[in-house]
């Protein structure tokens, strides 16, 4: 892997209970296949480009909603092939009963920029993107 590349996304939940099922449908919708699960954590790897883990949270020091602006993680963005995906994984999301935060749309970030955002279920901001190469 190239220096400075991600090889994996810790992300600590407060009900990995309640938060397995929505990131299992999301990842393995994606490709990435749930290659561990441990009491702690749960573990998903897409060959090639690392991997996702959901941690359990500490239950003593559970803050109920995650709030990307306050100093840590403010969201994750994955990236997708074109925007047919983004929208055919908008679809999932509705399915899935998942908190949509911004429908697929272009955004004004780098030209043909296509995304959807949404929430898991502690609140942590997620997007598909598919950004089209710019030369």
């Amino acid at each position: 892997m190239p220096l400075g590349t991600l090889n994996h996304l810790a992300i600590t939940v407060s009900d990995r209970t309640r938060s397995e099922p929505f990131y299992d449908a999301i990842l393995t919708w994606m490709g990435y296949e749930q290659v561990e699960r441990t009491e702690d954590f749960t573990l998903w790897w897409l060959a090639g480009a690392g991997a996702i883990e959901i941690v359990q949270g500490d239950r003593e020091c559970q803050n109920p909603q995650h709030d990307r602006y306050s100093p840590g993680l403010h969201h994750v963005a994955l990236n997708a092939d074109s925007r047919e995906q983004v929208d055919t994984f908008h679809q999932k999301l509705m399915e899935l009963g998942a908190t949509i935060l911004d429908a697929p749309a272009e955004y004004s970030y780098s030209p043909g920029y296509y995304a959807v955002f949404f929430a898991d279920p502690d609140g942590i901001k997620l997007e598909l993107v598919h950004m089209p190469v710019v030369a």
